[in-house]
């Protein structure tokens, strides 16, 4: 029984990792998770168009789902690379155990 019961335990504290994911789209990882995704800024973005020769990186971290802090958004991402014109932009997640550790990135690409 008691068996039964810390396997349950274990499940339910699994589920409610996962579950605790949002944003954008990205497949979340109970354990580790690091993933890219893109967006592009163009509604007509190719894969022949150029992405531009600079890039700058803006992140924002939490931890344990309680507190966080950080500046991810894409005007501090074109700030960091000095881009004025952005042409294509990607997102990372990262994250350690669910929520324990989460990270996300926004990287702007352009001139």
């Amino acid at each position: 029984m008691k068996k039964y019961i810390a396997l349950t335990a274990v499940f339910a504290v699994a589920l409610a990792i996962a579950c605790s994911g949002g944003g954008y789209s990205a497949p979340s990882g109970s354990i580790m998770q690091d993933t890219s995704l893109a967006l592009s800024a163009q509604s007509d973005f190719t894969p022949g168009t150029a992405v531009g020769t600079k890039s700058g990186k803006a992140c924002a971290t939490g931890y344990l789902g309680i507190v966080s802090s950080g500046d991810a958004s894409l005007k501090a991402a074109a700030a960091a690379g000095g881009i004025t014109k952005i042409n294509y932009v990607d997102y990372q997640n990262d994250n350690l155990l669910g929520s324990v550790i989460n990270t996300t990135c926004t990287i702007a690409r352009g001139e």
